[in-house]
């Protein structure tokens, strides 16, 4: 967990000062805030799932340990995909009939999913 937090914390002080240069009128109040909040994210999560763990058992504890592991291995993937192609409205080079929210939406609940499956045998 320390080591976690301790990655965090510098990826979380790159964000802010990206976040500032991109956008130079953005409060910094603003920009820490969400900063902070980026850096307590993975902790957090990590004090999660070792409850969960700690506390399940059987398949039960298979499944749930499958599935904490997937969504915290994708958890960068997720971010990207949800913030800046779902939200933002990627737009392709040529437009196609499957650029719509839902397909965006399948696809990431289906990534999440297949590593969910896959993370069973492993």
């Amino acid at each position: 967990m320390w080591t976690i937090s301790l990655h965090k914390i510098f990826a979380a002080i790159a964000m802010g000062i990206a976040l500032l240069r991109m956008l130079p009128k953005r409060p910094f109040v603003t920009t820490a805030a969400y900063s902070l909040a980026f850096a307590v994210s993975s902790p957090i999560g990590v004090g999660i799932g070792i409850a969960i763990d700690a506390t399940t058992q059987g398949s039960t504890a298979d499944w749930m340990f499958a599935i904490t592991m997937a969504v915290s291995a994708c958890g960068v993937f997720i971010y990207v995909a949800i913030n800046h192609l779902i939200s933002k409205g990627f737009k392709p080079h040529k437009t196609t009939r499957y650029d719509t929210p839902w397909f965006r939406f399948v696809a990431v609940l289906s990534g999440v999913a297949v590593i969910a499956v896959v993370m069973i045998w492993d």
